[in-house]
């Protein structure tokens, strides 16, 4: 039987943020005053997320599933390992994989490609019709290429995973990582998005998501594991990792978690995850803005260039795919 709901955040990932009766605390950014409680296997899924068409007209909807399932497979004991304060040098690569894989599979990441995608094939029609190749809109009807919905088969974001976990990659290379302990009593929360990096010399208020100077710039990465551990990258630390690996420490202050767990909730695409009540309030000032993409054109040198970046704002309406 075909496997049918696809999860883009596991749940073998997602058992660790349970509450003692196995249920993890949601509160979506789109109704933040009120969370709610799901098991780990009946949210954080998309039906056939990652169903990949076939030469023959059907549709494949199990290998992309099967293949993740296998590095899903190895997260428990890593986790285990993990809060044992091990040595876990030699699952360097599964720990990489498993981070870039959450980076390109969520919403967050597919819904910018489809988006990227669409703006694009709406910037060469205006291209095209000021270059004459396509005629102008009709005089009556001035706006109607503002009326003009561009919709994306969704298997192209799927085919752009593999190029975005090698940019994962690169950013990965550019970064320090060990494991910081929260030995205090407020938890981590999580994200439908949880992978989050950014320029920590950059303000907060003029932040921008996924965005980083060139090569030498300064980075943070971050992804939660569990109410007390956090995967934490920094530029600054690159040198003791590449010598000793992936290292652990304790963090004490609360403050600083207050800090981390508003980034989670600032990085959060559609919803955030917490082991427990009380994450509304952190949620709240959020709300209004996700990780979303921007792209504008302009010329250069005569010719229609297109710029990409990603900033905080208003999740926009992807126009739903309808294959024929």
């Amino acid at each position: 039987m075909a496997k049918k709901h696809h999860h883009f955040v596991p749940e073998g990932y997602l058992k660790y943020f349970c509450d003692p009766s196995g249920f993890v605390h949601v509160v979506r950014k789109d109704s933040p005053q009120k969370a709610f409680r799901q098991k780990p296997d009946s949210f954080a899924f998309h039906k056939y997320y990652y169903a990949q068409p076939l030469p023959n007209g059907e549709r494949d909807t199990d290998t992309l599933e099967n293949f993740f399932s296998t590095l899903e497979a190895k997260w428990p004991s890593i986790i285990e390992r993990l809060s044992r304060k091990e040595d876990v040098n030699d699952e360097l690569e599964t720990i990489f994989q498993f981070v870039a894989l959450q980076r390109a599979r969520v919403p967050a990441m597919r819904d910018a490609i489809e988006l990227m995608e669409a703006a694009l094939v709406k910037s060469r029609l205006m291209a095209m019709i000021a270059a004459g190749i396509v005629p102008p809109p009709p005089a009556q009807f001035p706006d109607l290429l503002d009326r003009v919905t561009v919709s994306i088969d969704p298997h192209r974001s799927i085919l752009a995973m593999p190029k975005l976990m090698q940019g994962m990659g690169l950013v990965m290379h550019r970064v320090g990582i060990g494991v910081l302990h929260n030995i205090t009593d407020i938890p981590f929360l999580t994200s439908d998005n949880p992978v989050i990096y950014f320029d920590p010399e950059t303000a907060p208020d003029l932040m921008k998501p996924y965005t980083l100077k060139r090569a030498g710039g300064a980075v943070v990465l971050m992804m939660p594991l569990t109410p007390t551990m956090l995967l934490y990258g920094h530029s600054i630390d690159k040198k003791r990792f590449a010598e000793v690996g992936l290292g652990h420490g304790e963090l004490v202050d609360e403050a600083k978690v207050v800090l981390i767990n508003e980034q989670i909730c600032r990085f959060a695409y559609e919803a955030v995850f917490a082991s427990g009540a009380g994450a509304e309030p952190l949620v709240l000032p959020f709300a209004s803005e996700s990780p979303v993409v921007r792209m504008s054109s302009r010329k250069v040198n005569g010719i229609m260039a297109d710029t990409v970046h990603f900033e905080f704002g208003q999740r926009p309406i992807k126009t739903k795919w309808k294959p024929k």
